[in-house]
């Protein structure tokens, strides 16, 4: 496609859905394949576990200044659990309000709240992939968050096929995160997050996310994630029937790569428009 960005064939929305006023949010959009550079990175192949990070040693990502050796990849571990790397940049003009405002929105549906073609605020972040997003509580996430999602870039074409899962908020003070390094972190205009995972089916990730002021101005971001590992009483744990192999570690750094761009491009008009409406405005 000369002289054009690829995109993703995304699905048709019900007509239900193309009928909402959200509509456009989710057609007048491409969905961009990953850059050049991140698709030449992908298909190079696994990186070399030697440079991943050990589960057990998974606040060494939290780092103020300098960059490991690889911050954009994936590969199997040794213990055979997996492990991929995302690094990006958001840049000086982003408002971290829109995401932070994203992030409840999504997980609401207009009107009374029915989900027979899943939730369409969630499926404008990633329309290839994303059926559905909810609070387990349906009123925040205290007992977790449930998604619903396909993670083959729409190879499928049915994201309601998608694997249920439910994302649990970890505390990292409990998991290694001391004070004096959290205040250093702080200082530094640094910020860490984590998670873990579970799904309807066998298995558990563990989820580290990382941003820092980038010095090029905005901020960058490095996330990793264990595939196979997930958290419990200040211990990691590992769970051996977590299915992971290569092909689907790429296609999850690609479906992450992917869906942050594409969020970038929708968000501020998103925001705009909707951010002081109540919140199940149509």
């Amino acid at each position: 496609m000369s002289g054009q960005m690829e995109c993703y064939e995304v699905p048709r929305l019900s007509d239900e859905e193309a009928a909402s006023p959200l509509a456009k949010y989710y057609t007048d959009y491409p969905l961009y394949w990953p850059s050049p550079l991140q698709r030449m990175v992908l298909d190079a192949g696994p990186m070399d576990p030697a440079d991943a990070i050990p589960a057990q040693d998974w606040l060494s990502l939290l780092q103020v200044t300098g960059y490991r050796k690889i911050v954009y990849g994936y590969c199997m571990m040794p213990d055979g659990s997996g492990f991929y790397i995302e690094y990006s940049t958001t840049p000086p003009d982003w408002d971290p309000a829109w995401r932070r405002w994203y992030g409840p929105w999504m997980n609401f549906k207009a009107g009374d709240g029915a989900r027979p073609h899943g939730n369409l605020r969630y499926k404008l972040w990633m329309p290839a992939d994303h059926w559905d997003h909810e609070y387990v509580n349906g009123r925040d996430a205290a007992d977790g968050i449930r998604s619903v999602e396909t993670l083959d870039l729409g190879a499928s074409g049915d994201p309601s096929s998608g694997l249920a899962s439910i994302v649990h908020d970890l505390d990292l003070a409990e998991y290694g995160l001391t004070p004096e390094r959290a205040a250093e972190l702080s200082a530094h205009g640094c910020r860490a997050s984590a998670c873990w995972e579970e799904f309807d089916g066998p298995g558990h990730h563990l989820v580290l996310r990382f941003s820092r002021p980038w010095p090029l101005g905005g901020v960058e971001n490095i996330n990793c994630e264990g595939i196979g590992y997930w958290a419990r009483d200040g211990q990691i744990v590992r769970d051996e029937s977590t299915p992971v192999d290569e092909t689907y570690l790429k296609n999850v750094l690609t479906h992450n790569t992917v869906e942050r761009a594409h969020l970038a491009q929708v968000l501020p008009a998103l925001y705009e428009e909707y951010h002081d409406l109540p919140l199940d405005a149509a």
